[in-house]
């Protein structure tokens, strides 16, 4: 199949801002036709266009991008802002963990697992995409933040970016529920 075809066929659609804005356009527009969950790394950090946002379903800012994009530097209230926007929000927020807001529910933190860290530059890409996994394995978005937080734990105890991502059997060997 096309890339249509390969995005419709998906559980989640993984963007961020590194291609050109019309590319993601182009796949948030895709997913949402298909009923295909979309994930917006909002990096690098830069105003959105109402359409992609109508077409995000989780938008994951770390805290400089949630602030850049609200204009408000306290995690909470930027994540509270962005959801006048979309309908889900995680603020990643290091080694401090990450909080997760959605219309109609009370927001809450999960904590990340204390490390001695080596090099954090894969740190978001890591858990971003264990996150994904996790919610297309279903698992309430708590266990999910919480494993996504283990994989990026793991991550930054190791150098290099793709190099330091881990196998599935580490995360579930660190991951405790």
């Amino acid at each position: 199949p096309g890339d249509e075809g390969l995005i419709a066929s998906a559980d989640a659609l993984l963007l961020q801002l590194e291609i050109p804005l019309a590319a993601v356009l182009v796949g948030a527009r895709t997913a949402r036709a298909h009923g295909v969950r979309t994930i917006l790394t909002p990096a690098p950090a830069q105003p959105l266009p109402p359409e992609l946002l109508a077409a995000t379903d989780l938008l994951m800012p770390n805290e400089h991008e949630a602030a850049t994009l609200t204009g408000f530097t306290d995690p909470h209230t930027a994540a509270t802002a962005l959801l006048d926007q979309v309908p889900e929000v995680v603020v990643t927020l290091g080694a401090a963990g990450s909080l997760y807001a959605a219309r109609g529910a009370e927001p809450f933190t999960v904590p990340a697992p204390q490390v001695t860290a080596v090099d954090s530059t894969g740190a978001g890409d890591t858990f971003v995409g264990a996150l994904a996994v996790a919610l297309g394995e279903a698992r309430p978005m708590r266990e999910a933040l919480a494993w996504a937080a283990a994989a990026a734990a793991l991550s930054v105890e190791r150098a290099g970016a793709s190099a330091s991502m881990p196998y599935r059997s580490e995360i579930e060997a660190r991951f405790t529920a």
